[in-house]
């Protein structure tokens, strides 16, 4: 039996990491656009509304946010040495996940304060993950963990900067923020699912940080 050389594995495996990312851009793009199409023609349609997290987009971001935390599981399962992060890792996921599912945090006064130790400890093991992945895996995690920073910044102080800007009044400009750091959020949420699931499913580790040249 011939066995296939490393480079056409990588290229093989490349062109499928990039149908991945362009597939959830896509979604995001859907979502992004069924949002501001329904509020510019007053649609009225509640499954196009994602300004609140619903709608099928807030759907879609549930199923991306669960989809890190079971990839993050598969790295644990798959991925040797076990590295301590891997270990914390998947619970955390788990809870976060569960907790935008359910939206237990609506319900927990001052939540950031009691939900800031499990977000930090979620990012320091991703960071950890990714200094020792492929080149390749690692940029994506970089990106998704990115955007996700860029959500959760939006999300503390997006209010505060419309009041700042004169623009807490205007419906597009308050939409516009909403899409902005919804997709930032549900497209993280894939990059660091996808990320994870490709360095998971490879069942190997570089074994040197940095991750190295694929």
């Amino acid at each position: 039996m011939t066995t296939q050389p490393s480079f056409l594995r990588n290229r093989s495996e490349d062109r499928l990491l990039a149908a991945a990312i362009g597939g959830s851009v896509a979604v995001v793009v859907a979502g992004t656009a069924a949002q501001l199409v329904d509020y510019a023609f007053h649609l009225g349609i509640p499954v196009l509304d994602s300004s609140q997290d619903g709608g099928a987009f807030g759907v879609v971001g549930d199923i991306a946010a669960a989809s890190a935390a079971a990839a993050a599981w598969l790295v644990l399962v798959r991925v040797r040495p076990i590295r301590p992060a891997a270990v914390a890792l998947p619970p955390l996921l788990t809870f976060l996940a569960l907790d935008k599912i359910v939206r237990l945090h609506d319900h927990v006064p001052h939540y950031l304060v009691f939900y800031a130790p499990v977000l930090v400890g979620a990012g320091v093991c991703l960071v950890d993950l990714v200094r020792r992945m492929p080149r390749s895996r690692a940029r994506v995690v970089t990106v998704g963990l990115v955007l996700l920073g860029v959500s959760f910044l939006l999300h503390a102080v997006g209010e505060r900067l419309l009041l700042e800007l004169g623009q807490a009044d205007d419906g597009w400009a308050r939409q516009v923020k909403a899409v902005v750091k919804h997709g930032c959020e549900v497209q993280g949420w894939f990059l660091v699912a996808i990320g994870l699931a490709f360095h998971g499913l490879s069942g190997r580790w570089k074994g040197r940080v940095g991750g190295g040249p694929e």
